[in-house]
């Protein structure tokens, strides 16, 4: 069947952002927190690490779970299904929905783009409130937005978030999107070889660690934030600091708004590749 003249310059576009995104130059500041964090993970025993790393893993697990089995999430597929078969009558599952126009997929990737990027605005403003409770949720929060974004984009794309293959896909998506620029190329080639090379269509056979010590400095940008929200609420005797609101606001925000765009590339790229090899 091959890609439509759309599809194709889709594929253009798609290799245009990969050129941007992969594109970075570490200053002597990033080389030297780079040395630094190697080090400080080199002098740590390998089990320690082994056990810190699993459990983050356990976390994420846990996590998309909880996410899986909420009625809410079986409620927005059954809804995907029904307004996708307005536009056509013969998709009964998530995968039929690869047999509709890359735009009207585009359309449905787009809505949750913009609904959980204004969903992460609104909650990191709550948590730039400074209360305890609210900032200790925080992380945890942020970790279950972005993981819903990524599940219902996939969606979108006609790729079953339900499938363990897919779920597995998910996180490691989740994990490439938020490390640093410079550590982004690899981990989307990887992700890549993984949906070239898969043998099953359900089940994954691949490697299941997800965070590594590169992942670590997103953790660390995530406390710094909350770090810089306390201080804002501390220097206000009454009411809420419209700093730390901000601050918690606008990094939420940008933080979702990166996941979001790196899914939407990865499922509409692996989508493409797909067509074209029919």
């Amino acid at each position: 069947m091959g890609l439509t003249e759309r599809e194709k310059e889709l594929l253009v576009e798609i290799q245009l952002w990969q050129e941007r995104q992969f594109v970075d130059f570490p200053n002597d500041f990033i080389n030297t927190f780079d040395h630094w964090l190697d080090d400080t993970f080199a002098r740590l025993p390998e089990d320690i690490q082994e056990k810190f790393f699993n459990q983050l893993d356990q976390w994420l697990f846990t996590i998309q779970s909880i996410i899986q089995q909420s009625e809410n999430q079986a409620e927005k597929i059954q809804n995907l299904l029904t307004e996708a078969r307005v536009k056509y009558n013969k998709i009964e599952m998530i995968s039929d929905l690869k047999q509709l126009p890359i735009e009207q997929l585009n359309y449905f990737a787009n809505r949750e783009k913009s609904n959980y990027q204004l969903i992460s605005l609104i909650q990191g403003g709550v948590s730039g409130s400074g209360r305890t409770l609210l900032l200790g949720i925080d992380i945890p929060l942020m970790i279950t937005i972005n993981l819903r974004a990524i599940q219902n984009i996939a969606c979108s794309y006609g790729y079953d978030i339900r499938n363990p293959f897919e779920m597995m896909m998910a996180l490691k998506l989740f994990h490439a999107a938020t490390l640093p620029r410079r550590f982004q190329k690899q981990a989307w080639d990887d992700l890549i070889a993984e949906v070239k090379d898969k043998h099953d269509a359900y089940f994954y056979e691949g490697d299941e660690k997800i965070i590594d010590e590169k992942w670590s400095l997103h953790l660390f940008t995530q406390i710094l934030k909350s770090w810089a929200i306390l201080i804002f609420r501390r220097k206000k005797n009454e009411g809420v600091s419209l700093i730390s609101l901000a601050i918690g606001a606008g990094v939420n925000y940008q933080m979702t708004k990166k996941v979001t765009e790196f899914a939407q590339r990865f499922y509409q790229y692996r989508l493409l590749l797909e067509k074209s090899q029919y």
